[in-house]
């Protein structure tokens, strides 16, 4: 007797450009927020120990977007932007996990330009414009 061969499972619709919108917002807030925590602390002259935890922070949610960014079917429209923004996060991660364990205010600022430079070509912007999403506001994650 033999095997039927396995079925396998249609790949999942992609998202309208509707859907894509609010789950771009909402896959993306929480780094968003942690990097502004981050800011805010940074520029609030916050301790060390506060910035390494706020970094972990950062660190952690950049690891979940790129998570969500790779697991959805995304309009073809910003598709390739959104492959982009992914590996761009992936060039930032190890940075911010070098800011969490950095001994010295001097330490972290290296860092955290070294993770700035690292996804200084980020497509967030353009993904926002295609999708017809406002530019990113700081005011919105603070």
């Amino acid at each position: 007797m033999q095997t039927p061969p396995a079925t396998k499972k249609p790949a999942p619709a992609r998202l309208t450009v509707a859907e894509a919108r609010t789950k771009y917002l909402a896959v993306t807030r929480p780094y968003n927020v942690a990097l502004e925590r981050f800011e805010k602390s940074a520029n609030g002259g916050a301790s060390v120990a506060t910035l390494r935890t706020r970094a972990r922070a950062v660190a952690a949610a950049n690891l979940t977007e790129s998570r969500h960014l790779s697991s959805i079917p995304w309009p073809t429209t910003v598709a390739t932007q959104i492959r982009e923004l992914a590996k761009a996060n992936a060039a930032a991660r190890p940075h911010w996990l070098k800011v969490a364990a950095a001994d010295s205010l001097s330490e972290m600022a290296g860092h955290v330009r070294r993770a700035s430079a690292a996804s200084g070509n980020s497509p967030a912007a353009e993904i926002r414009k295609l999708l017809g999403l406002p530019k990113y506001d700081e005011a919105d994650y603070s």
